[in-house]
């Protein structure tokens, strides 16, 4: 990994640290990343070369973490409307001809941020009142306290809470909640190791389940609406809660097998119990009445992004959350998906995508090898960059692919890049659960690539063997076309 620029600012004067290995590093990236313009690919005009230097300088950036990835997507959101989005020069969309400039900026307000600015909010609420760790309580303390059983509780509770909360929130909570119990394992390594490796794993998996789980998710869900093909919130349930609810089993019988119980009886000693106060009564009512209204978007028909304003309003108005939560919430993510999601209009509108894709005869290639490749590559990506950047670059090139459906390539990437699990970079999760120094990368690497592998096979059979079920369940309206 690159080190990083970096930049302190003070009032007499701006220091910047940087060596000259990692400029020329820099400079040498970054030039690499424009002679992709030159390229001689047959097919690519102007807004195309210039699309396909943005996308390489965008990957060149996502991959080595010269700088935030948040930066990245910002400057990605600059290059488009700067280069591509000349308000004289409109691009033809199916909505009809508009100024091309306001296609790059629409994903700052999707919908999608919407619904991720309003889980987060409902996250922080809930994580400020310790009704997240009342919940954890209700949901650990029945399963006993067999070790194999705790393993379940804590692997079962760590999925459900990501399902609805950050990934990378719940893997924080659940470590800060299992410390206590860690104060006693000092002869107990292995039992250590266990739960520390079941939380991020855990975590990674169930954000598979709903829109809101993780943001490839809703990177996914974002590309596939704007192609006329909306996911509900329940809909997508349906076909994540399932998978999420199969790996996490998977998970319990892999560290099982890795790590034999012992038949000490464990305790986990949860935060004491709650005073009840207007404002954990607010945050109550508030969490259930959203999550209700989620699952029931059928009946009501109120879009989700409408309803997770919900939260958003009733926290901010009767002080759940104030200014200084409102400062701590993922701000980076949020940027992050708005750059992705601008990345893949400027691919489709610019016209690099077709030309992308007719550089390979997918027509000529089984659709189910084209699905081995799609998640062995996202899966082998999200390794070493961020699952989300993996999905910003990858989702906009396999919804273009005629030889499978688009709902069936972003549910493809979006699955597989919760199944980064291999080393401390792949996700927050990792990183949180490796800072505990229970675990060490030698043990990401052997049990997270186990896990990985296991749910790489469980999702090629669900979506080689169900693929036409899968998208009658996302999209019905795919019931009366050809799936690709």
């Amino acid at each position: 990994m690159i080190s990083p620029l970096k930049i302190e600012f003070t009032r007499e004067r701006l220091v910047i640290n940087l060596s000259w290995k990692t400029a020329a590093k820099t400079f040498f990236l970054l030039a690499l990343s424009i002679t992709a313009g030159w390229l001689p690919i047959p097919g690519l005009d102007a807004a195309s070369r210039t699309c396909l230097v943005i996308f390489a300088m965008a990957a060149t950036l996502w991959i080595t973490e010269l700088i935030p990835p948040y930066a990245t997507a910002i400057m990605v959101i600059v290059l488009c409307v700067y280069l591509l989005g000349h308000p004289d020069t409109p691009i033809t969309t199916d909505n009809g001809r508009i100024d091309s400039y306001r296609i790059f900026l629409n994903p700052i307000a999707s919908p999608i941020l919407v619904l991720f600015f309003g889980g987060f909010v409902l996250a922080r609420g809930a994580g400020k009142h310790g009704f997240d760790s009342q919940l954890a309580r209700a949901f650990i303390t029945p399963f006993g306290t067999r070790p194999q059983m705790v393993l379940l509780g804590v692997i079962l509770t760590t999925g459900l809470f990501s399902m609805f909360m950050s990934n990378t929130a719940t893997t924080a909570m659940m470590i800060a909640i299992l410390n206590p119990f860690f104060l006693h394992l000092d002869q107990r390594d292995n039992l250590r190791k266990m739960l520390v490796l079941a939380v991020p794993f855990a975590a990674n998996i169930g954000g598979i389940g709903t829109v809101i789980g993780t943001p490839p998710n809703a990177v996914a869900a974002s590309m596939l609406a704007n192609l006329g093909h909306p996911v509900s919130f329940l809909r997508w349930m349906m076909i994540g809660v399932p998978v999420a609810a199969v790996l996490l089993l998977v998970l319990w019988g892999v560290l099982l097998l890795m790590f034999p119980p012992r038949k000490d009886r464990l305790e986990i000693t949860f935060p004491k119990k709650l005073v009840v106060t207007p404002g954990l009564a607010v945050v109550v009512i508030t969490f259930t009445v959203t999550i209700l209204m989620w699952l029931s978007q059928p009946l009501h028909h109120i879009p989700t992004a409408v309803v997770a304003m919900l939260p958003i309003a009733i926290f901010t108005a009767f002080g759940i959350i104030d200014r200084d939560d409102l400062k701590r919430l993922d701000w980076d993510i949020l940027i992050l998906v708005a750059g992705g999601m601008t990345l893949g209009v400027a691919i489709s509108a610019s016209g690099l995508s077709d030309v992308i894709i007719r550089q390979i005869p997918f027509g000529h290639i089984p659709s189910v090898l084209i699905i081995i490749m799609v998640v062995l590559l996202t899966a082998l990506v999200s390794n070493f960059m961020s699952n989300t950047s993996a999905a910003n670059l990858l989702i906009p090139i396999v919804t273009a692919i005629t030889a499978i459906s688009p709902v069936l390539g972003a549910l493809c990437v979006a699955f597989a890049a919760s199944l980064a699990m291999s080393l401390p970079i792949s996700t927050p999760p990792n990183a949180i659960a490796f800072a505990t120094r229970a675990i060490s990368t030698r043990d990401l690497v052997k049990y997270g690539t186990a896990v990985s592998l296991c749910g790489i096979v469980l999702i090629l059979a669900l979506f080689i063997g169900f693929g036409d079920l899968l998208e009658r369940i996302a999209v019905p309206v795919l019931t009366s076309q050809p799936a690709g």
